[in-house]
């Protein structure tokens, strides 16, 4: 006998296979118009689809901070000017 899904409406539409597909902005987005339109078992399957996921610190893919420059410091400002 096959399981049918007896949701209606957008939560039928989505899955934790496919919310775990979605990129981490993309399931945030999700989860904010989830809860916007009152649908909270869409917002919890991407609360837990982002709980899954390792918090890097990284906030788009692409961007690399840039390495700090090293400081100039009296000492070997001085040092160049006696050089």
């Amino acid at each position: 006998m096959e399981k049918q899904n007896l949701k209606r409406g957008p939560a039928a539409l989505w899955t934790r296979e496919k919310i775990s597909l979605l990129t981490t902005p993309e399931v945030r987005s999700l989860h904010a118009n989830a809860e916007r339109l009152m649908e909270p078992e869409i917002a919890a399957l991407c609360i837990e689809v982002l709980g899954e996921r390792p918090r890097t610190g990284v906030t788009a893919p692409g961007k690399v901070k840039a390495a700090p420059r090293p400081r100039r410091t009296k000492a070997k400002a001085k040092a160049e000017e006696a050089a």
